[in-house]
């Protein structure tokens, strides 16, 4: 065999495996690590997100915003 097909088959048998087990899909993963931990679900079952990390994410934002318009059209 050559490398590319042992390659092939290894990624076939990796999707197979993670296809079946639910708990291991990459989205259901990151959705868990993102959510509240406190209270992760409203009564209605929607998402709620922690946040600490929309707290990061919003700073980010700012501080992009910062750089992006003192580098390219600031003072």
């Amino acid at each position: 065999m050559t490398d590319d097909t042992q390659t092939d088959r290894m990624r076939e048998r990796l999707r197979e495996l993670y296809a079946q087990d639910v708990e291991e899909n990459l989205c259901a993963s990151l959705l868990r690590w993102v959510e509240d931990a406190l209270t992760p679900r409203s009564k209605n079952g929607r998402f709620r997100p922690n946040p600490i990390l929309l707290l990061l994410a919003a700073d980010l934002a700012l501080a992009a915003g910062t750089f992006l318009y003192f580098s390219f059209g600031g003072l």
